[in-house]
């Protein structure tokens, strides 16, 4: 398999070591220790342990540790421990039958020790009945997603009102049941009834007192999150979830309630607004009707022109008694100005702090905007009318301007004639503004509460605007530019005070959880620090969250061209980013080792979403490479006109702030993996080491607590990670990586501990299954659970896959190990006696055979209950070869201790050959009849019984009762080993047990046959790595046991005809074996 399955990327786990060793220095300056305490001064071992524990309560403490064995209570209340207390090992306990381990991390076992005690008394009859609680169970997994409440639109159709209440109740249980099932908060109800995290948090940072009343420091929470210990930093999936659903119901009705306060307000002033609208579009199709009487009705061009155009006095005439018409309204406009300004006055302060007030302040400014119009066009007016009279002046040849009567001389007197009113109209313009000022500072809460308002508001901002574009199309110019008079900028204004007011309302939020946390108290510092940092964090969250509230709800209220958006985004980015670089330690995460697992995991998932919402909303900003960093200083985002976003430096804002936060969440998240390997590391060496007591299942399988003990905190620590992660999250796909890497390695590393005996081989193969059950049903539900991208689930289905592929050949190898200590006792009760005198003379029912397969037979009774069905078959068809293997082995051993070389073994060659035949006839037949109930045995047999028909045919040719030939049967027999030196070297020992005269003959013959056993069954070099690999069980391969025979038969006996080429190939055969050998028995060692 190659290592690359297991990659969790390019983390530098060095440089976080380096991080921890800074912070752990620093600390130790803050305390006033020695840096280099080792290398000044001597320590002595009561104080190297208290520096040990100190460090343990540092970092180890933050993870949720307590000591192996939970140690003793001092005077002062602190737990103390002794170094024989240190040196001991962790005592046994036993709870409802089941041995529960204390581990240095959490208050798991304690858990485990209500759970199996629970069990206990639910057996006994004290607890809850198992059928109620099947009931229970299964009530809890039939639960169904309620249908989704109407819209109320629908609801309230037809409805009377004396229903209304009752509809309305059936409505929000209707609302809160589907919101459970939506955000998958069943489990965390039917557990614990839903009770917030932050309630049990705020008990637990109180001080607690023991019984003389001395203040006692709380302890430090669970790490891995379990519900009955104490709770996790930050908060739970229910809180976030129930803070979501407040304030999306909170925005629905907020909204309702605005439309119908709309719809019931419409009532006078805007009625009335509607009537004159239509009184003037009859005044003015009145005037069209008039108007079309001076077109003609002649269809020639000449025809198509006014009547009067003939007549040019007529025209001047009619033009000025219109003319004259108008100049009496706007002398009567301008005389009332005061008094206008003074009803606007009223208007504007009577309607404060009432419902009417922000539509009022838009109607008081539209007829302000009016007001501003009027006086800027009258001073463009007579200041032009003065340029163009001098301008007649000159060109006439006069000696100089003389204004006509009553008429202002320069333009220094116009802006004199106009400056009371000028002064009344724009003083009235700053009240405005200060009114829009109020407004915009709470527009969140206005927009919530009033959005029609907000709306309103808005549209009284344009009105100045939209005054100065129409001027602008009018003159070609703004206004200001060629006279003194300019309309009240109210849209720059407003834009620089929403973005003040965004930045502002950001700093206040966090300046908050600062001031509360100089006021808490808590036990100590890092109970404050803990308590700050979750804060914090729960700030960001809103402030991110208020993203959504600010796109869906404030945007519309606003112009597009506003960019309410990326304003409210940027100045959350900015700020979040800012603050969030200060809790780390900033870009290098100095602090990071400070934080635990829980609040490094909430703050890769905030990072992770407040990157989604980001990309959501700006989708190409992720691809942009910011110009210029914004680190401290906040981003200048009005333009030059301060009448826009400058959307450059917001995109350059935006990313430079995402960009900021990613290299954080990266921080964070290897932080968290080198914790998690570290964590994984400890508990898996104390799961692996621990003595594990066989028990047996209602079946009476055998197995131990290996499997509980590894996959259960496994499994609450991948929870933990789940619940705490995005569902897209790539650190969550690292994570779990990584904690199958170690499983993995430790799989690997231990294994073979638990392989010493008939038993522990049984308990281990069906352990190693249920481990791979647990593994496959972890990952499914973690599939479940998440939305991974194609590629990461690629990558998880990749690791479990090896994870699950390892246990499963483990689980097999454990089983087929087995045979080793099947075969312990026979090769006592009959390896002497097999081939000897009394197997041939006194042995005629094949009696040693049938001892080989009634001591198996004992065997099996154990294996169907101690193992599980599959893992009997791979037994079987394991003692099936090592039947096989171990009648060779006792036939060739014979041949070696026979030296003679002329006299066969036995006396009687052809009873001896009829033995062997009925041997392995009745080791043949005992097989045979397991077939049926293990399918996999009769191709198994065929292959490994064909060896010893091979073997039984090469001595009836050496005895020369076969008819086959020797050439065949040579050949058979390299097809089988595939090593043509151990081939020679057997079939030389076989001729030599029956016919020692043909030994020299036969290697001759082989000698001379190598070509064609190279052509057919070449020398298997990669057998010597195959040795090696973990899949081969030991003493179950063909060619390592005819090598090892070969091995040992060295020196024994000579070989004659053996040439001395075929000789030295043999010791170079037998030397490669020896050193594979060599290396097997280190892997075992190491």
């Amino acid at each position: 398999m190659s290592g690359n399955v297991f990659d969790v990327g390019d983390i530098d786990f060095d440089r976080i070591a380096k991080r921890r060793d800074e912070a752990l220095k620093r600390k130790a300056a803050e305390r006033g220790e020695t840096l280099l305490q080792g290398m000044d001064k001597d320590t002595t071992q009561d104080e190297q342990e208290e520096e040990d524990a100190n460090s343990s309560r540092q970092y180890g403490m933050r993870w949720g540790w307590k000591g192996w064995g939970g140690g003793k209570k001092g005077d002062d209340g602190a737990t103390q421990t002794t170094a024989e207390e240190d040196k001991q090992e962790p005592e046994e306990i036993l709870y409802g039958g089941k041995r529960v381990v204390q581990w240095p991390y959490d208050d798991y076992h304690i858990v485990q020790q209500k759970f199996y005690t629970r069990l206990a008394e639910i057996e006994e009859g004290g607890g809850e009945s198992k059928q109620d609680s099947v009931q229970k169970t299964a009530a809890a997994q039939n639960l169904q997603r309620p249908p989704d409440p109407p819209i109320i639109s629908k609801a309230v159709q037809d409805l009377a009102l004396v229903d209304f209440e009752a509809k309305a109740e059936e409505r929000a249980i209707a609302s809160v049941s589907t919101w459970l099932f939506d955000c998958g908060l069943i489990d965390e109800l039917l557990e614990n009834g839903g009770m917030s995290s932050m309630a049990i948090q705020t008990n637990h940072n109180k001080t607690k007192k023991d019984d003389t009343g001395a203040s006692l420091p709380s302890q430090e929470g669970i790490e891995v999150g379990l519900t009955g210990g104490l709770p996790i930093e930050g908060p739970s999936k229910m809180d976030k979830e129930m803070s979501k659903l407040k304030s999306n119901q909170q925005r629905t009705l907020t909204l309702i309630n605005s439309r119908l306060n709309d719809g019931v307000a419409a009532s006078s002033a805007e009625v009335q607004e509607l009537v004159n609208a239509v009184n003037s579009t009859k005044d003015e199709l009145g005037r069209l009707r008039e108007l079309s009487t001076y077109i003609s009705s002649s269809n020639d061009d000449q025809s198509q022109k006014f009547m009067l155009t003939k007549y040019p006095k007529l025209k001047k005439a009619i033009n000025a008694r219109r003319n004259l018409a108008k100049c009496f309204r706007e002398l009567d406009f301008y005389s009332k100005i005061p008094i206008t300004c003074d009803e606007l006055r009223d208007q504007l302060h009577s309607s404060e702090w009432t419902d009417e007030e922000w539509y009022s302040l838009r109607e008081v400014s539209r007829k302000h905007v009016e007001l501003e119009i009027f006086l800027v066009e009258a001073e463009l007016g007579m200041k032009k009318r003065i340029d163009e009279d001098i301008a007649e002046s000159t060109a006439g040849g006069a000696a100089g301007y003389r204004p006509q009567l009553g008429m202002p001389y320069n333009h220094e007197e116009v802006d004199n004639f106009l400056q009371d009113h000028v002064k009344n109209v724009w003083e009235l313009g700053e009240e405005i503004r200060m009114r829009i000022q109020a407004g915009i500072g709470n527009a969140f809460e206005l927009t919530m509460e009033n959005p029609g308002g907000m709306v309103a508001l808005v549209e009284a901002v344009e009105h100045y605007e939209s005054a100065n574009l129409e001027y602008k199309t009018v003159h070609g110019q703004e206004a200001g530019e060629k006279q003194t008079l300019r309309f009240t900028n109210m849209r720059a204004f407003t834009l620089k005070q929403i973005y003040q007011d965004f930045h502002l309302r950001g700093e206040n939020m966090f300046n908050q959880v600062h001031e509360a946390e100089e006021e808490a108290e808590y036990d100590d510092d890092e109970a404050a620090a803990n308590a700050h940092f979750s804060a914090v964090l729960r700030t960001a969250n809103g402030l991110t969250s208020e993203m959504i509230f600010v796109q869906n709800q404030m945007c519309p209220c606003f112009p597009p061209y506003w960019s309410i958006e990326t304003l409210w985004a940027t100045c959350v980015a900015h700020i979040c980013s800012k603050e969030i670089l200060e809790q780390i330690g900033g870009k290098e995460g100095h602090l990071l080792p400070e934080l635990n697992a829980s609040q490094l995991l909430d703050l890769v998932a905030w990072v992770e979403n407040f990157r989604e919402t980001i990309e959501a909303s700006f989708p190409n900003i992720m691809d942009h490479v910011p110009k210029v960093s914004f680190d401290s200083e906040r981003p200048q985002l009005l333009g030059e006109d301060a009448k826009s976003i400058d959307m450059e430096v917001a995109k350059d804002a935006l990313a430079y702030a995402n960009r900021t936060l990613w290299e954080v969440h990266d921080l964070a998240k290897d932080e968290f993996l080198f914790r998690t390997k570290e964590q994984t590391d400890e508990w898996l060496i104390r799961v692996y080491e621990a003595e594990h007591n066989k028990s047996q299942t209602a079946e009476g399988r055998l197995i131990t607590s290996l499997c509980e003990d590894v996959y259960s905190l496994a499994g609450v620590q991948l929870t933990t990670i789940r619940e705490r992660l995005t569902k897209k999250s790539d650190a969550m796909v690292q994570a779990v990586g990584l904690i199958f890497k170690n499983l993995y390695e430790k799989q690997i590393e231990s294994r073979n501990n638990f392989l010493t005996e008939f038993e522990t081989c049984c308990a281990a193969s069906n352990d190693f299954i249920r481990m791979s059950d647990n593994c496959e049903e972890i990952l499914n539900d973690l599939m479940e659970e998440t939305n991974f991208s194609e590629s990461a689930t690629e990558i998880l289905e990749e690791q479990s896959g090896a994870l699950l592929g390892l246990y499963s050949s483990d689980a097999v190898f454990a089983a087929q190990k087995i045979h080793l200590y099947v075969f312990e006792p026979i090769e006592e009760a009959i390896a002497e006696e097999l081939f000897g005198k009394e197997w041939l003379n006194e042995l005629t029912h094949n009696d040693l055979a049938l001892t080989l397969v009634r001591t198996i037979e004992d065997f099996m009774g154990d294996l169907e209950e101690y193992l599980d069905e599959l893992m009997v078959g791979k037994t079987l068809e394991a003692l099936i070869t090592a039947t096989v293997l171990f009648y060779i082995r006792t036939l060739l051993a014979k041949s070696s201790a026979h030296t003679s070389k002329t006299k066969p073994l036995w006396g009687d060659n052809d009873r001896a050959l009829e033995r062997i035949r009925g041997d392995i006839q009745v080791m043949r037949d005992f097989f045979e009849e397991l077939a049926d109930a293990y399918p996999s045995l009769p191709r198994v047999m065929e292959n490994e019984f064909g060896v010893l028909d091979t073997f039984y045919e090469l001595l009836s040719i050496a005895n020369g009762s076969s008819e086959s030939t020797d050439r065949d049967f040579v050949i058979l027999l390299q097809k089988k080993i595939k090593n043509i030196p151990i081939t020679k070297y057997v079939v030389g020992d076989l001729f030599h047990m029956v016919n020692p005269a043909k030994e020299e003959a036969i290697y001759n013959l082989i000698d001379s046959m190598e070509d064609e056993l190279v052509a057919v069954a070449p020398t298997d070099e990669q057998a010597f790595d195959v040795v090696l690999a973990r899949q081969t069980v030991p003493g179950l391969r063909l060619d390592q046991e005819l090598a090892k025979h070969c091995d040992e038969s060295r020196g024994k006996r000579a070989r004659p005809g053996l040439s001395r080429t075929a000789t030295e190939e043999g010791e170079i055969m037998l030397n490669r074996w020896k050193k594979t050998w060599n290396k097997v028995k280190t892997q075992l060692e190491e």
